[in-house]
């Protein structure tokens, strides 16, 4: 079992319990806005989504990925197209940067 600790530190528990609920994961860019000075900015996170029976659930977010919406789009397209297991997605964000 591991335990992944999100934004907020929501918990998400990933074991064998998720193998017979989730059918698909699928990795998306998320944009969040920060407030600074002289003027706010977007940085840009990763989340990791399940098909928990026909409703995509969140299973795990990393935001304050990059600034630039190019590099995370090109993460989340890499995650999708090589089935990335959820078990591995904070481990791949992190050596994709260190890249």
């Amino acid at each position: 079992m591991t335990e992944n600790r999100g934004e907020q530190g929501k918990r998400v528990i990933i074991d064998s319990r998720w193998d017979d609920q989730i059918q698909q994961v699928r990795y998306q860019a998320v944009c969040s806005m920060v407030q600074g000075l002289p003027e706010d900015y977007c940085t840009y996170g990763l989340e990791c989504l399940g098909d928990c029976k026909g409703t995509w659930v969140q299973m795990d977010v990393i935001k304050d990925v990059s600034l630039s919406r190019e590099i995370v789009l090109m993460m989340a397209n890499r995650f999708n197209h090589l089935a990335l297991s959820p078990l591995h997605f904070r481990d791949a964000v992190l050596d994709s940067l260190n890249a």
